[in-house]
């Protein structure tokens, strides 16, 4: 039988060297650790992100939710062009090994003059537009300061990235939003609603830059005109990547809005995020292997970056393909009970939406793949093919469809850029995936989907305890099956869980 997922055993090995070393064997459980943190990271960002945003929703005036929710937008927006890619080359660049020092300071310089020029037109439009939304509502100060503590976290916190300090990075990513979301329940609570929902968020980032900067051992030192330049030529392609990004979670929205109404904006935005659960694991090793892609691309490992991809896609996959399925089956039921009756119109836009997230796993880790070994212009290319393979589609099946076309305009969308990222990285590294693996996942998945709908037969599920229930014993059953099938799989969850040490079940 073909060889099945080996998740991360491989990394590191030599040939003729079954254990791979010592050092190797500790490189492998680097990553093992680091996976697991940011997996768990991931799932505690959503988790309180999700509950906080639930009493928010309950407790302050909708009026205040929302001008908290238009400084959060607008914040985004002026972090991409005050971020502009920096993070992700500095990662990019600083992760190689050479002249470390020299690229963290060209990058934080850069970062000042982006930061000076961001700044410097929000306050030409503050005179210009006295009467803009961003004056009248108040939040222009909040923006302002916002800006400026966005400099020091995220320099803090891509230092830490780039010098391999994933956990700490994975730490410092959960710090901001656990901080924040206290913070604004805390001061919500005492009655200073608008107060605690924009301090919060200004809070939980200075939090999270003094816990990231603890770990920062990189210094600041002169640096070159070839380091700047090197810098910035990195950062504008993958601020054009993160910008197609940006436009790929929007611009389904943005049609829908215009085709259809405001109400069926909203709701096809709320099952859009929720969606977004399957594609958890995969953010989670983005962010293991983003700086190992691109520290082997220097060294010429390129069997390691295989590997890293293999491994990863399966890794990412084992969390996709069952909530796809779970989903299936139990859709109408979370967004009833969730979200109220208001949204269950957009259902079926969901089963398309959780579909894409697997498809997601694909794009998403052969992109960062490209970026890593130095061809963010293929992954521009590939993405940007895809964004207008969306446009068009959505023009032509919103209007015929609603919800449901937005989703399948995105569903083939991803799968142009998917093909694409793939035939483009095929040129520069061999790719090897798990069908097997894959296809094992999806055997346990319908299997679980049989053992949910006789849980829904005998027990209709009419609250969210009976929802949870079907969905985490659900989970558990297709986590068993899995490691009863794929033996390679369940000795890499036992290595990664023993990493930390946490003594792995015989009985397992």
């Amino acid at each position: 039988m073909a060889q099945t997922a080996d998740i991360f055993s491989n990394i590191g090995k030599k040939k003729g060297d079954g254990n791979g070393g010592n050092e190797n064997a500790g490189n492998r459980n680097a990553v093992h650790s680091q996976t697991l943190v940011s997996l768990l990271s991931q799932f505690g960002l959503t988790a309180i992100g999700f509950l906080s945003t639930i009493y928010f929703t309950r407790v302050v005036n909708p009026a205040i939710v929302g001008v908290y929710f238009l400084f959060f937008s607008y914040s985004a927006l002026f972090y991409l062009f005050s971020e502009s890619g920096i993070g992700e080359s500095s990662v990019k660049l600083i992760s190689e090994g050479k002249a470390r020092n020299e690229y963290y300071t060209a990058s934080m310089a850069l970062r000042a003059v982006y930061l000076i020029l961001c700044v410097a037109g929000l306050l030409i439009s503050a005179v210009i537009f006295p009467t803009s939304t961003i004056m009248e509502t108040g939040i222009f100060w909040w923006i302002i300061a916002a800006l400026f503590i966005d400099y020091f976290y995220n320099s803090r916190i891509y230092a830490a990235y780039a010098d391999g300090k994933i956990n700490a990075f994975q730490v410092s990513l959960f710090l901001n939003t656990a901080v924040r979301s206290l913070f604004q329940i805390g001061i919500v609570y005492l009655g200073y609603h608008s107060f605690g929902l924009m301090g919060g968020f200004l809070v939980g980032m200075i939090f999270a830059a003094i816990f990231a900067h603890r770990y920062n051992q990189l210094k600041l030192v002169k640096f070159s005109k070839e380091n700047f330049k090197r810098i910035l030529t990195y950062a504008v392609l993958i601020f054009l990547v993160m910008s197609c990004y940006l436009i790929y979670q929007n611009i389904d929205v943005v049609f829908i809005g215009r085709y259809m109404t405001e109400t069926d904006a909203g709701i096809y935005r709320i099952v859009y995020q929720f969606s977004m659960l399957a594609g958890l694991a995969a953010t989670s090793v983005k962010a293991v292997l983003y700086p190992k892609f691109s520290a082997w691309n220097e060294t010429k490992q390129y069997e390691n970056i295989t590997e890293g991809l293999r491994s990863g896609t399966s890794l990412s996959l084992m969390l996709a393909i069952p909530i796809f399925f779970s989903f299936l089956i139990l859709g109408y039921d979370f967004i009833s009970l969730f979200y109220g009756e208001a949204y269950i119109p957009g259902v079926p836009a969901l089963f398309l939406l959780s579909f894409i997230q697997i498809i997601t796993v694909f794009m998403y880790l052969q992109s960062i793949c490209l970026n890593a070994i130095s061809h963010p212009k293929y992954a521009f290319l590939s993405i940007a093919a895809g964004i207008t393979a969306n446009v068009i589609l959505n023009i032509v099946l919103i209007p015929v469809y609603g919800m449901e076309g937005a989703a399948l305009a995105t569903v083939i969308a991803m799968l142009l850029n998917s093909a694409l990222a793939y035939l483009l990285l095929r040129k520069v590294i061999p790719i090897r995936y798990n069908w097997i693996s894959i296809l094992k996942m999806v055997i346990a998945s319908l299997l679980m989907c049989v053992f949910l709908l006789g849980f829904k037969y005998v027990l209709p599920i009419t609250n969210v305890i009976y929802l949870l229930t079907a969905f985490v014993v659900g989970g558990l059953l297709y986590g068993l099956i899995m490691l009863k099938a794929d033996r390679a799989i369940h000795d890499e969850v036992a290595e990664m869980v023993t990493s930390f040490g946490v003594k792995w079940p015989k009985w397992l």
